[in-house]
């Protein structure tokens, strides 16, 4: 495709009632974009776009620039990819309703490689956040590339544990790539981390499109869709996440699960997925049958008798100050500042509430 056509892509992408169903009916019907951005109100609706629709376009269409679009997509670094793109990802296009457009911040992975999607709560239970570290850490190191939706909780753990085990990791957002659009922005930082280590920020929507609710269904699909299989890890049976599921298992793609207490209404969704069908996952094995790859020999040592002490009492489990307080019968002064100076090392992290855990 001419590069010449990207810009009318871009430019009727801007005119929000073109979405992917709209646009595809406008590629059928015309032999270029170019010819679609200029149509008639007649041609518009002869191509299956609702008169009213075509009315309100022709009003709109005066006040779009379609090389400024374009301007603003290579100074923000972006690269619009369409669906007639012969690098458009192959499993998106075989979703029911693909994005006719998609914009790229960083390098999309090869195809080949597994992608899981990993979604789940945003309001995750420590058990949650240790399950994601438990499993999508060792599924990095074996190549698979993960994305998620940037979202607090399990899809922000989802990153960073990707990035942590140095593997290549996707962020599908509900907003615009650009800087200033991506959402929440409490998460500019993980994004930036992401495109630093070799991953991408992948939306439908032009730059500058603010997070609105109704956007995130829509990403949603576009996880499940990159996405060999898609792992659900908390839920509430209302929750969003199960939209991620339901797309996934409409394109026939693998559904897992992890299990969750049963008294937990964040282990409600998980586990109907898993009376249903869905693959129940304790081990990352479980995951395309992945073979672990053996954690890296940690680089921290413990430099005195107070941190070799408070490093045994650690593990991946949330640790409470006042038990690491009674089981090393040190001062508690003396135990906060150790853990102080460990979190600056990178050895431990602060989970909150005063409980901490082993980082490496």
């Amino acid at each position: 495709m001419m590069e010449q056509d990207h810009l009318f892509w871009v430019a009727l992408t801007a005119f929000r009632p073109f979405g992917p169903v709209r646009l595809s009916r406008l590629a059928k019907r015309f032999p270029t974009m170019e010819r679609a951005f200029n149509a008639s109100a007649l041609e518009l609706t002869e191509a299956g776009i609702e008169p009213h629709v075509a009315s309100r376009f022709l009003q709109e269409r005066i006040h779009i620039d379609p090389e400024a679009l374009m301007r603003e997509c290579s100074v923000q670094g972006v690269q619009v990819v369409t669906i007639k793109d012969e690098i458009y990802p192959t499993l998106l296009k075989e979703i029911y309703d693909p994005p006719a457009v998609l914009f790229i911040r960083g390098t999309l992975p090869d195809p080949s490689r597994k992608h899981l999607a990993v979604v789940g709560s945003r309001k995750a239970s420590q058990y949650g956040l240790r399950v994601t570290e438990r499993l999508i850490e060792p599924a990095a190191r074996a190549g698979v590339v993960i994305v998620s939706g940037l979202a607090y909780g399990i899809d922000a753990h989802a990153h960073d544990a990707a990035l942590r085990a140095q593997g290549c990791t996707i962020a599908v957002l509900g907003s615009g790539v650009d800087q200033q659009s991506i959402y929440p922005s409490a998460h500019r930082a993980l994004a930036s981390r992401i495109l630093a280590e070799g991953g991408a920020l992948i939306s439908e929507f032009p730059l500058g499109t603010p997070p609105l609710k109704q956007n995130f269904p829509f990403r949603n699909r576009i996880i499940a869709g990159l996405c060999h299989g898609t792992l659900v890890i908390e839920a509430t049976v209302k929750s969003g996440t199960l939209i991620t599921a339901r797309s996934a298992t409409d394109s026939n793609r693998e559904v897992y699960a992890v299990p969750g207490p049963i008294d937990s209404p964040l282990s409600e969704g998980p586990n109907e997925l898993i009376k249903n069908g869905a693959t129940p996952v304790t081990d990352v094995r479980d995951l395309f049958g992945i073979e672990s790859v053996p954690e890296p020999t940690p680089t921290y040592q413990p430099t005195n008798a107070e941190e070799t002490l408070i490093y045994s009492r650690l593990s991946h489990i949330p640790t409470h100050l006042d038990e690491l307080v009674r089981s090393t019968q040190l001062p508690t002064p003396a135990v906060m500042s150790t853990l102080t100076l460990m979190e600056m090392k990178g050895a431990i992290k602060n989970e909150g509430g005063q409980f901490y855990t082993r980082h490496t």
